[in-house]
């Protein structure tokens, strides 16, 4: 079955992109990361969304889902990074990296589920939709059933008028 209309399938795409923008900001922070600015945070957010619509296209697998929360993790992380720069203290990697592991696995997980289920939904309702009818094709020409015209001497006598001006005014 064809994926959805073009909006929904950006509605999914991008539900996925803040989902795994959320989860990449919340993995970074539970890690002693430090966060900048909230409307950096939320501007790197709409940007994975944005980065995500790509594959709008496409059903999201899990392989899919994978490399594109995978990298979307990646992403936020080293931009996170590079924008909180004012670090007391640094995070220990190992803690960081296993916090964006379990984000991105925990994430990739929930949407597969998620994409297979509005999938195989959507595919009950169009199975129990009414089909549209099928066009046959023209075995014979089509006959259509014509007024018999009136003749031309009688329109043309309602349509002219012999009737002019008074003779006085000429």
């Amino acid at each position: 079955m064809p994926l959805p209309t073009a909006p929904l399938r950006r509605a999914r795409c991008a539900a996925a992109g803040i989902v795994n923008g959320s989860l990449a900001v919340l993995a970074h922070s539970s890690a002693d990361g430090q966060l900048p600015a909230a409307g950096l945070v939320f501007s790197l957010v709409a940007l994975l969304s944005w980065a995500t619509s790509g594959f709008a296209r496409h059903e999201l697998t899990w392989q899919r889902l994978l490399l594109l929360i995978g990298g979307g993790q990646l992403a936020m992380h080293v931009l996170v990074s590079l924008a909180a720069f004012r670090h007391t203290h640094e995070a220990e990697p190992t803690r960081m990296i296993a916090s964006h592991v379990v984000a991105t696995a925990l994430t990739v997980v929930v949407l597969a589920v998620a994409e297979r289920s509005v999938l195989a939904l959507a595919r009950a309702v169009t199975a129990a939709l009414p089909r549209r009818p099928t066009v046959l094709p023209a075995t014979a020409p089509l006959v259509v059933a014509t007024p018999s015209l009136a003749p031309a001497a009688i329109v043309l006598l309602d349509v002219l008028s012999w009737r002019g001006p008074p003779a006085e005014q000429v």
